[in-house]
């Protein structure tokens, strides 16, 4: 809310030389977060416009009552500034407090010097009455504080950084380059909105690293559009999470398996004609998405089209897998049915018995002569007719 306050260190000379502290006006007065309203659950949350609203405290107000969580109500509920683009605190964040129109509003919350995405703690907050921060009564240190015991910031992630590289960025400065527009989440997702020298990218990042500055692979999920330099230069080095290893260079998951030779990059190299390095070395406009698990889904009888004005390169080390109740291969025209191949060496295989045994010939039985060889031949090597690797149902 706003408010009038003074400065104890300024004074002015008043009726007869006395000093006298002169009234400033506060439009935004700084305050913190006692009450987070995120859904009905909470007990001041009465109507559904109530949501994302706040129970706040002002460090000052005419009303010096008001200065403690113990003394706010409902009556002191704050409204996000921004309609849409607000940033919902947690209890014992520090927020900014106004009143326009006959309506409270905040903003936050705010940052401190400490500049740290997870938590920020108020330079200003007075440890009050302890608060019982559990069902069954218990206070604590964090009750003290006006804080919140569900929230978890057991480890504090550093914040986005920017470090310049010469193959992309422009001008020929050491150690600067241009900022970015960045949204960062409390614990370690964060978007990009950015550039290198005038070429755009946007990087969408989940799951980082507590201790890491920079989006990498080793990311819990990492999206990324860029429009210059190969995804080398924009991804080099990390530390897998699962492993712990370090990777000092960019490459695609699949062609790091050792196990297998279906890999990405071979599957490419063969489809196009080209060396599987070239398949790292594309550096103009491409979107890469990395995850431990990616599931395209549509609903209400939508459709998924991928199209290509190219190849399209599938590889697995294992099983890819087609399943309905028609597939085409080659033309949406088409209507030959595939041959199922156990079936066909089962049913080639009883003919080539009939005909050795001489129980099938145009005339009736016979006896096969010197053909019995070649028979023979291709009753055993029949089972070649199946590929080991493709099977339709």
């Amino acid at each position: 809310m706003s408010t009038f306050t003074v400065n104890p260190g300024k004074k002015i000379a008043g009726f007869g030389g006395k000093k006298l502290s002169v009234p400033m006006y506060l439009q935004f007065t700084p305050g913190y977060c006692s009450e987070v309203l995120h859904s009905s659950e909470n007990q001041f949350h009465e109507t559904p416009n109530h949501t994302n609203s706040i129970i706040a405290v002002p460090h000052h107000s005419e009303k010096i009552f008001k200065t403690k969580a113990t003394s706010v109500g409902k009556e002191d509920r704050y409204y996000p500034l921004f309609r849409t683009m607000h940033d919902v605190p947690t209890k014992g964040d520090s927020v900014l407090l106004t009143n326009i129109g006959g309506v409270n509003y905040y903003l936050g919350p705010l940052n401190m010097d400490s500049n740290n995405p997870t938590w920020n703690p108020s330079r200003y907050k007075v440890p009050e009455l302890a608060i019982p921060t559990t069902q069954g009564g218990e206070t604590s240190e964090r009750g003290e504080q006006g804080e919140s015991v569900n929230f978890n910031k057991n480890l504090y992630f550093n914040r986005l950084a920017k470090v310049r590289k010469t193959d992309l960025d422009y001008g020929k400065a050491l150690r600067e380059t241009t900022g970015d527009t960045l949204i960062e989440g409390r614990h370690g997702n964060s978007l990009r909105i950015g550039s290198r020298s005038n070429n755009p990218y946007v990087f969408i990042s989940n799951e980082r690293a507590f201790d890491n500055e920079f989006e990498t692979l080793g990311d819990g999920t990492l999206i990324s559009i860029t429009s210059n330099g190969t995804l080398k230069q924009h991804f080099d080095g990390y530390v897998d999470k699962v492993t712990q290893e370090s990777k000092e260079d960019f490459q695609l998951d699949s062609d790091a398996l050792t196990d297998t030779v279906n890999k990405l990059g071979k599957v490419w190299s063969d489809v196009n004609g080209q060396p599987p390095a070239a398949l790292y070395e594309y550096d103009t406009n491409q979107f890469f998405l990395r995850s431990d698990r990616i599931i395209f889904n549509t609903k209400n009888g939508g459709d998924i089209v991928f199209g290509s004005n190219n190849n399209i390169s599938i590889c697995a080390p294992k099983e890819v897998v087609i399943e309905a109740d028609t597939t085409k291969i080659g033309s949406v025209e088409a209507s030959e049915p595939l041959v199922l191949g156990a079936i066909l060496e089962s049913k080639l295989n009883d003919i080539l018995t009939l005909i050795e045994t001489g129980l099938l010939a145009p005339t009736g039985p016979v006896v096969v002569g010197p053909g019995a060889g070649l028979l023979a031949s291709l009753k055993s090597t029949l089972s070649q007719i199946k590929s080991p690797k493709n099977l339709v149902e």
